[in-house]
Formats: structure tokens, C-alpha cells, sequence
């Protein structure tokens, strides 16, 4: 097997372009490049991507309680932060002090952030595909929060859909608005390879540790939908999707429909897998409904591409920013 390439300067200048939304972290990363010992610890953590792994290490211990006067520059800990500029020293500091525990943190935790607002183009997916009832089925489902996509209450613009209490979703709506329906999920399983449970705390900490400080919205909503997900029967399945997706379909209910989906995940498998997982819906379609329902990003820029398939080829419905802060709908052919 091998081995994966060091994280270099060059390396942490790229991740740095995707971080304006965080001025901390966009600061603290350039920090990272120019130190030798930070460059160390980075380059002790294997998984992937190692700066979001290190900032969420370092927040998670923050998060659980360490004194330290690095706390003063994250917005999520103080109402007024420090200037990020100041942050360089007592990061470093920080880091050095407790390397071996925050490597042991990146080396045993993964990425995975679950944004449910990406939930304003999952949703309208999901209700695009013909199917009243059905059973629906994630792959790479995190903590499962977008497996409770009817709980949650959404504004598209001037449309609104779902229960007013809980969870609201709102986003900025561009090109046509989504056609709403009722719909009545039968059952949720979500797959992932390490999956987190939504009502556990350490796992419940790890996912706000991912958010970086300044997003105090995205917070506020993951604590919110932790609380909808944790009370809903949804069944977490360990696993490659490649080996758990047949199993998974093959235990529900013989001939009752299912709506797979998947979100900011099968753009990390490899192509074949990607193909298998095709082979796999397939061959249940002979006894079975089945829908699919994709949520992409894409390599032009910082959106999602929406797509849905339903037996007879897959369908553009869409783009979507990253975090849901708008989605566009396309124009029915």
C-alpha cells in the first residue's frame, strides 16, 4: 500500500483558499506552513484532510473544558474573540503542549460534518422521484441528521414547508421553486464507515468541534437536529456502503419502495465502487422500486450538483452551495 504524501506548505496554501469563511482558521493555517513543529504534528495525523482533523482536535479538547488562553480567539468559546492575527503563539503552544493527545484525536476521529441544511435540495429530491411511501436509505450518513429530512420546518424564499417547531431551514431560493407534496418515510438506515452517534456526547462534541468557531448558525442548527435525529428510529450501519447497501435493502420489507441517497460522499469512492454501488440498486429494481436521490460537490466551484435517478438515466435537477446558503433549481424540460 502507499504511503501518503507528506502535507507540504503548498499543500496547507490550497486548503487555505477554502477557509475564507473562517479568519481564524485562514490565519492559523498559514501559521501551520511556516512552523517546522507544527508541520510535525500535522504530518503525524493519517487521516483525512489533516488541517480540518488538527482545528478540530484542538477545538475539541477547547470544547471539553482545557484552560487555556487559546480559547480567547475562538467565537464559539467568547462572545468577543481576539484578533486572529494575535493567535499564532498561544496556537503553537497550545498544539506542543498536548501533541500526542490531539494526534491520537486525528488518528481516531474522521471528517463528518453533518450539515443538515443541505436539506433544502435533498428534500425537494426526495419528493421529485414519484414516491408517496418508501423507506430511505443513506449513504454516508454521519450521524443521520439528513435521514430526518421530513422533521425539519424549510423556507424557500416565500415557501414554506414542514413542522414550525425543532429545526428551521432557510435559504436563499434561485431559479424555480420546489414542487411540495406529503410524504411518509417508512424507515431510516443510514451507512457509513464509522458512524456517530447523535445522542452519545463525546460523538455529539466531536461533530460541533468540526464546525469552525465563527459559524455560530451552523452550530446552533447541528445541536438543534441532534436532538430531532436522536429521537427518531434510525438504524446506524457500520461499514463500506460496497459490502452494507444489499444487506440493508434486502432486510426491509419485500417489494416496498426505497429511496437511496447519498451527500457530499460517493465523490470519495473510487469509481468502481462507485459502479458497484450502480450493480447494487440494479439488481433490487427487479423486485422493488428504487429511487436515487445525489448530492455532489462539484470541481468548477463551490457548489453541489442535485441528481436523481430513477431507472431510465440520471436527471440534473440542480445546484446547491456547499452549506445551503442558497440552491438553485432548474427548469423542468
Amino acid at each position: 500500500m502507499t504511503a501518503d504524501p507528506p502535507v507540504t506548505p503548498d499543500y496547507l496554501s490550497g486548503w487555505r483558499l477554502h477557509a475564507e469563511t473562517s479568519p481564524l482558521y485562514h490565519h492559523l493555517v498559514e501559521v501551520i506552513a511556516g512552523d517546522a513543529d507544527l508541520m510535525r504534528v500535522i504530518n503525524r495525523i493519517g487521516h483525512h484532510p489533516p488541517p480540518n482533523l488538527l482545528f478540530g482536535a484542538v477545538h475539541y479538547l477547547l470544547l471539553g473544558g482545557a484552560q487555556d488562553r487559546l480559547g480567547e480567539f475562538y467565537r464559539s468559546l467568547v462572545p468577543e474573540p481576539r484578533p486572529p492575527r494575535e493567535a499564532g503563539g498561544p496556537f503553537r503552544d497550545f498544539v506542543l503542549a498536548n501533541e500526542d493527545e490531539i494526534v491520537e484525536i486525528g488518528n481516531t476521529r474522521f471528517t463528518q460534518t453533518n450539515e443538515c441544511r443541505r436539506c433544502v435540495a435533498l428534500l425537494p429530491g426526495v419528493m421529485s422521484v414519484g414516491l408517496d411511501r418508501f423507506h430511505l436509505i443513506e449513504i454516508g450518513a454521519s450521524a443521520g441528521l439528513n435521514l430526518a429530512l421530513d422533521r425539519y420546518h424549510y423556507k424557500w424564499g416565500d415557501l414554506s414547508w414542514g413542522p414550525t417547531e425543532g429545526v428551521n431551514l432557510t435559504t436563499e431560493s434561485r431559479g424555480r421553486l420546489p414542487e411540495l407534496r406529503e410524504i411518509a418515510v417508512l424507515s431510516r438506515t443510514g451507512l457509513d464507515l464509522h458512524p456517530v452517534n447523535p445522542t452519545g456526547a463525546g460523538d455529539r462534541k466531536w461533530l460541533e468541534a468540526l464546525i469552525w468557531p465563527e459559524h455560530e448558525d451552523r452550530r446552533l442548527r447541528l445541536k438543534a437536529a441532534l436532538e430531532v435525529a436522536g429521537q427518531l428510529d434510525i438504524e446506524l450501519v457500520a461499514g463500506d456502503a460496497t459490502d452494507t447497501l444489499e444487506p440493508a435493502m434486502m432486510a426491509l420489507p419485500a417489494g416496498e419502495p426505497v429511496v437511496v441517497m447519498d451527500s457530499f460522499s460517493l465523490n470519495q469512492f473510487p469509481e468502481g465502487d462507485r459502479r458497484q454501488i450502480d450493480d447494487i440498486v440494479d439488481a433490487q429494481r427487479a423486485s422493488r422500486q428504487v429511487a436515487r436521490v445525489s448530492l455532489e460537490p462539484l470541481a468548477s466551484d463551490a457548489s453541489a450538483a442535485l441528481r436523481t435517478e430513477t431507472g431510465d438515466g440520471w436527471r440534473n435537477m440542480g445546484r446547491m452551495q456547499h452549506h445551503g446558503e442558497w440552491v438553485e433549481l432548474y427548469a423542468r424540460p
